[in-house]
């Protein structure tokens, strides 16, 4: 008999100790963005020149050195995203997520880390933030599908440095420095989350040199206006 209740017992912490290690609490990160939408189709965004592609953060993008946008779309429906910056030298760069199973749109301004991939999914469960330690939001599933990239390759030279050049990475050549513009069709109804960053930029531009006029560095924040169109 205590044979059996012994086994019980270990039986229920087993059950217990498997559902908590099947359901753990992981990390979530707070970021800054705008919400589009037909009333709201514009915003000038500030991001850092490497912010989307870091050769100090493992060629990743920075988090919380872009910008992000959130917006609701119907299946089906082509959606172009026109991104313009008048500092010289600055290379502006976008990917977009659906932000699959998003109900609720105060959770949409989160990440799960302080760097982010410019291509593929991002799957993090049961997330939950933790920036303000005395007071930790529960986020929930971060699933998000990825759908486009791009960057503006015009003017960065006849030849894209090596680690620049991963096929993952969309190449824009409009043969106009500074803009870039994508197109994509939602293939879901839903809530699509974007980042805006910048690539590679010229070094002796305001984007990065520190020359006559200029001030500019790595740590500066740059202006990228964002067009959102709506269907």
């Amino acid at each position: 008999m205590k044979y059996n209740n012994k086994f019980k017992s270990l039986a229920l912490i087993s059950v217990a100790a498997g559902l908590f290690f099947a359901n753990p609490l992981q990390a979530a990160t707070a970021i800054s963005g705008t919400f589009f939408d037909k009333n709201n189709t514009s915003a000038d965004m500030t991001v850092r020149a490497y912010s989307w592609y870091n050769l100090s953060m493992g060629y990743l993008g920075w988090t919380h050195h872009s910008n992000w946008g959130f917006v609701k779309l119907k299946k089906g429906k082509p959606v172009t995203i026109a991104l313009t910056t008048e500092v010289s030298g600055l290379h502006p760069s976008i990917t977009v997520w659906y932000r699959a199973g998003a109900k609720n749109p105060k959770t949409l301004p989160y990440m799960n880390g302080h760097a982010y991939k410019q291509f593929g999914d991002i799957y993090e469960p049961n997330a939950e933030a933790t920036d303000a330690e005395n007071n930790p939001v529960k986020v929930g599933n971060i699933i998000m599908k990825f759908i486009t990239n791009g960057f503006d390759r015009d003017g960065m030279g006849d030849a894209l440095p090596a680690e620049y050049d991963q096929s993952q990475l969309y190449r824009v050549m409009d043969g106009v420095p500074g803009k870039l513009a994508i197109t994509f069709t939602p293939p879901e109804n839903g809530w699509y989350q974007f980042v805006v960053g910048a690539i590679n930029p010229d070094i002796d531009s305001t984007a990065y040199g520190s020359g006559p006029g200029s001030g500019a560095g790595p740590a500066t924040a740059h202006t990228v206006h964002v067009e959102v169109s709506i269907p």
